[in-house]
C-alpha cells in the first residue's frame, strides 16, 4: 500500500483555498461513509446512532446458532472501527462491554463453546477493563463488569477463573470496603 507523509499532505492542503478545502472534505465525507460517521460522532457525541450500528454488527455475529462459525475478526473490527471514529470514551467502553455481554449470554444460551471463543471474549473483557480504568469510567461500568464476572463463573475452559482474575486485577478494589481508621 502506498503511504504519503503528513508533510506531503499538508503541503497539498496548504495550497488549497478555503473553498477548495471544504469541497475536498465534503467529497471525502460523501465518498467514504466511515468519515461521515466520524464527523457525526464529533458533531453529536451524545447520540447513539453510530454506536447502535456497530453494536448491531456485533450482535449479528452472535445471532448464529451453536455449530456455526463466529467471525471473531468481524467483532474485533467493529470495536476497532468504532473506536477510531468516535471520541466518546463512554461509548467506546460501551461497545467493548456489550461485546463481552453478548459472548457470555451466547454461552449461557447455547452451552459450552471452545477455547478460542473464551480466549477471544476474555481478551475483549481485558481490553474493556483496561480502557475503563485508563479513562476513569469505573463508576459507570463496575456493576456490569462485575455481573459479567459473576455470570461467567460456571462456564468451562477456565473462562470463569480468567474473568474473575481480570475483574479483580482492574476493578476488584471497587468492591473492597475501606478499613476504619
Amino acid at each position: 500500500m502506498l503511504k504519503l507523509r503528513n508533510s506531503t499532505i499538508k503541503k497539498y492542503l496548504n495550497n488549497l483555498t478555503r473553498e477548495e478545502l471544504e469541497a475536498e472534505i465534503l467529497n471525502l465525507v460523501k465518498k467514504y461513509p466511515i468519515i461521515q460517521e466520524h464527523y457525526y460522532s464529533v458533531l453529536f457525541p451524545d447520540q447513539e446512532e453510530v454506536l447502535d450500528k456497530y453494536k448491531k454488527i456485533i450482535e449479528k455475529e452472535f445471532g448464529h446458532h451453536k455449530g456455526e462459525i463466529l467471525r471473531y475478526s468481524v467483532m474485533k473490527k467493529a470495536i476497532k472501527d468504532f473506536s477510531n471514529i468516535s471520541n466518546n470514551k463512554e461509548q467506546i467502553a460501551e461497545i467493548m462491554v456489550f461485546t463481552v455481554e453478548c459472548g457470555v449470554d451466547f454461552t449461557l444460551t447455547y452451552g459450552d463453546i471452545d477455547q478460542k471463543f473464551y480466549h477471544t471474549i476474555a481478551s475483549i473483557y481485558q481490553q474493556a477493563l483496561k480502557y475503563i480504568v485508563d479513562n476513569q469510567l469505573e463508576d459507570k461500568f463496575v456493576d456490569r463488569c462485575n455481573e459479567l464476572m459473576q455470570s461467567s463463573q460456571d462456564i468451562g475452559w477456565g473462562f470463569g477463573f480468567d474473568m474473575m482474575d481480570l475483574y479483580n486485577d482492574y476493578l476488584g478494589h471497587m468492591n473492597e470496603e475501606e478499613d476504619p481508621e
